[in-house]
């Protein structure tokens, strides 16, 4: 049935008899009330034409002592009712469950708008953290905690009480008084977003340091604060490599060389070894015209065999220097693989070309 429309009754006769009835509240009910006294004892209320309750001060504890001072006479709030009047004596009202009533109705709205509240860390085990939300007991499992490390590996539970923080609510359940908080999406974003601007300030060929964060077989991760960038396992050494760990491991403190940044996809490609002198840059500081050296057979071509003499440094062999006697194929003096010794000719660093020879080597 609708309510009279109070305020536009000009007539006493026009009033629903009900009206002139003092209206009787179960335990539970929720019912609006209007502040009609304020001593030590709490609230005197009056939730009717005729009746009135008292909220004793326990039942307002969720009064933050700022609100607390605020009330004043004429004040209307919700209350619940703990205990109907008896004869003479006022009902007892109770403003902290009707707070949480609400309470529980205004996070089912966050739980569907998925907008973030405030909560207070109140304790933790080790299942994760207990918090406050106004009035409402919740708890975050420690896999929606937020790391407290910078790395983002950590949790740390201890410092974390007494705190307050952000969260969202992953599940409710009013009628058996559970509640479920997450930070782990805002966290996510949080660090999406410091990523992103952090990626914004790389320039290609900037030289960066960072920490070894872990190693697969095609390279290494290193962080280098708000992200971690890749270092091809081509990109750890000038000499070839079967393995990241034959050069790095985890924890290792590098100074690298930005080789590319991927904006749209948020990916760094970093290099160890450019941030090294070139092998190539320093070969007259290990070899000279005329020293005889070994070095491995690595590839044939119809003009000579090219020698490996250490990673990144080969030096070809001219089909003319293969033997005294005319040679038509690589084939008939050497085989990939050959371990040979070779007579230096000529050095051009500039061309990263070395010229060499098996028959002045021998001496024949």
């Amino acid at each position: 049935m609708l309510e009279p429309d109070y305020d536009n009754i000009t007539d006493m006769s026009q009033l629903p008899e009900s009206a002139f009835t003092p209206q009787r509240h179960r335990s539970g009910d929720t019912v609006e009330g209007e502040i009609v006294g304020i001593d030590d004892e709490g609230l005197v209320v009056s939730v009717g034409l005729k009746n009135e309750g008292l909220v004793p001060v326990f039942e307002m504890r969720t009064l933050t002592p700022e609100e607390r001072a605020a009330l004043k006479l004429g004040d209307r709030m919700l209350f619940t009712v703990i205990e109907g009047e008896r004869g003479s004596a006022m009902a007892t009202l109770s403003l902290d469950q009707a707070r949480q009533v609400q309470m529980w109705a205004d996070l089912q709205q966050y739980l569907t708008s998925g907008d973030t509240i405030t909560a207070k860390v109140t304790g933790y085990n080790r299942g994760g953290l207990e918090v406050d939300v106004r009035g409402i007991r919740g708890f975050v499992p420690i896999s929606h905690v937020a790391p407290t490390s910078a790395d983002g590996r950590e949790k740390d539970l201890e410092v974390r009480v007494g705190g307050q923080a952000q969260f969202n609510v992953l599940e409710l359940d009013a009628d058996n008084q559970k509640l479920v908080l997450s930070e782990r999406a805002l966290y996510q974003a949080h660090r999406d977003e410091a990523r992103r601007q952090f990626i914004d300030t790389l320039e290609e060929g900037a030289v960066v340091t960072g920490k070894v964060s872990s190693l697969r077989g095609f390279g290494a991760f290193l962080n280098i604060g708000e992200c971690d960038g890749l270092i091809p396992i081509s990109e750890l050494s000038w000499r070839m490599l079967r393995s990241p760990d034959e050069v790095v491991s985890v924890g290792d403190e590098l100074t690298v060389q930005i080789l590319k940044v991927d904006r749209e996809n948020q990916r760094i490609s970093l290099s160890l070894k450019r941030t090294m002198p070139e092998p190539w840059d320093t070969v007259p500081e290990r070899y000279n015209e005329g020293d005889i050296v070994e070095g491995t057979i690595t590839r044939l071509a119809d003009f000579g065999a090219f020698v490996q003499l250490e990673d990144w440094v080969e030096g070809l062999i001219h089909i003319s220097e293969l033997s005294n006697r005319r040679v038509t194929d690589p084939k008939e003096c050497v085989y990939q693989g050959q371990k040979v010794k070779v007579k230096i000719l000529s050095i051009d660093t500039a061309k990263r070309r070395m010229g060499l020879s098996y028959t002045k080597a021998y001496g024949v």
